[in-house]
């Protein structure tokens, strides 16, 4: 497996791109955040490694939202509620905690901690004011606030250029301070800021990877990064905790058992990770929702697949994960979506992860039902084998070590513990919808 520079600048992009993705109506917010504060970085006369670091400061600056306020994009209302501006104003910090754990990010830590920090003191989390907030988080609150004035909002329209201007030169001293200010201002009136633009904000993207990585990157770095970006995927859902590692060791415990080669293995390894990417995608709503879903829903649900695919085939070292990604939710019968392959046009690496990622579901806790014990998990296996899992898949697994299952067992969260009672209530699911077939399918 590439474990270099390539592959890491390659997850970097791709979790800019599931921040995006996570994000509904504001999906490329934070791209044109990273745009506009990196230009005011370079007018300002900062560092090539500074306005990087700025640029993806504000692609990853809402981390801390996801598994935490997401009702604030998905359900969107022209004011928050008491309980949903609390968590909002969380997560600043939360998003700082998670950049910590990122290899070679470590520094933008302070710039995700403070871009909602105002220059009068008046912003959160930590009530900074002036000189005290750092450049970069000064430069991100700006081009936050520019971002969303000129993005549709549920209660307004996408303000026009100057009415932004205008609520700039009102906010300067007050939300801004006034060297950014002047400088946003003096771009404006000079024409020189451009229409965002998908295309240079992918380059930009591997332009800052390549200023803030070095030349070697070591494999546990990208060990690392991969378990970020999977945990920010189970954040999602609090009952997912871990989700994604146990398919990943579980795919490669069977690819053990095949005697497959290490290049698919690695494959494995780094897909299993990866496999649930475009639940980023899918809302909030859909995935609490108590009762049945509707069509509609569960065509949201039937998108993960390849909403998380078309990410990796984006990205030139990670589209040898696309296969495993796409189809880990077909079925040997035909019966699983997203196109409805059956037997050996499946790829083999999407018939393990498929069977992987069914045994973990199922003996997984959830708000609607207590989790099946692994025995009866593996039971369901073999019964399936031939109709939902591939034969050389499912036996394989059904081959591997009981001390692989008894160690992913005994380090499973007690999920139900750490869950908020709002979201117990949530995702109070009707239980005779999710049998273990559909929860899997799920």
């Amino acid at each position: 497996m590439n474990t270099g520079n390539a592959f890491y600048a390659g997850l970097l992009e791709a979790l800019t791109s599931v921040m995006g993705s996570a994000k509904g109506y504001l999906r490329d917010h934070g791209p044109m955040v990273a745009m506009l504060a990196s230009q005011i970085g370079r007018e300002l006369g900062l560092s090539k490694a500074e306005c990087s670091e700025i640029f993806f400061a504000a692609v990853l600056s809402d981390m801390g939202m996801v598994g935490l306020a997401e009702d604030a994009w998905e359900n969107p209302a022209p004011t928050l509620t008491a309980d949903v501006r609390e968590r909002v104003e969380m997560h600043p910090r939360r998003s700082e905690e998670r950049v910590r754990g990122i290899p070679h990010l470590e520094d933008l830590a302070p710039l995700l901690r403070h871009h909602h920090e105002w220059w009068d003191g008046s912003g959160y989390p930590d009530g900074l004011r002036g000189e005290d907030i750092p450049v970069g988080a000064r430069i991100l609150r700006l081009a936050d606030t520019v971002a969303a004035l000129g993005q549709k909002r549920p209660h307004r329209g996408p303000l026009e250029p100057d009415a932004v201007q205008e609520i700039v030169q009102s906010s300067l001293g007050k939300e801004f301070g006034p060297e950014i200010a002047a400088c946003y201002l003096s771009l404006h009136r000079a024409g020189a800021i451009p229409r965002f633009d998908p295309e240079a904000y992918r380059h930009t993207v591997l332009r800052a990877a390549e200023s803030l990585l070095p030349e070697e990157v070591s494999p546990l770095s990208t060990s690392q990064l991969l378990t970020i970006v999977a945990n920010l995927i189970d954040a999602k859902d609090p009952y997912t905790a871990g989700h994604s590692r146990r398919v990943s060791v579980l795919a490669v415990a069977v690819a053990e058992q095949l005697d497959l080669d290490p290049a698919t293995r690695a494959a494995l390894w780094a897909g299993g990770y990866l496999h649930d990417l475009g639940k980023l995608a899918v809302p909030l709503r859909v995935l609490a929702k108590s009762g049945r879903l509707s069509e509609t829903e569960f065509g949201y649900i039937k998108a993960h697949p390849s909403d998380g695919a078309e990410i990796l085939e984006s990205i030139p070292t990670l589209q040898h994960l696309t296969a495993g990604v796409r189809y880990h939710h077909e079925r040997w019968d035909g019966g699983g979506y997203p196109e409805g392959l059956s037997g050996e046009r499946i790829p083999l690496v999407a018939q393990i992860m498929s069977v992987c990622d069914a045994y973990d579901a199922m003996t997984s806790k959830r708000a609607y039902r207590d989790s099946c014990r692994p025995e009866d998990a593996l039971a369901e296996v073999e019964r399936e084998t031939g109709t939902q899992f591939g034969p050389v898949a499912a036996e394989a697994f059904l081959k591997v070590p009981e001390s692989i299952f008894q160690n992913l067992q005994a380090e499973r969260p007690e999920a139900a513990s750490e869950v908020p009672e709002r979201v117990q209530t949530l995702r109070n699911i009707d239980p005779s919808f999710l049998t273990p077939q559909a929860v899997a399918g799920r």
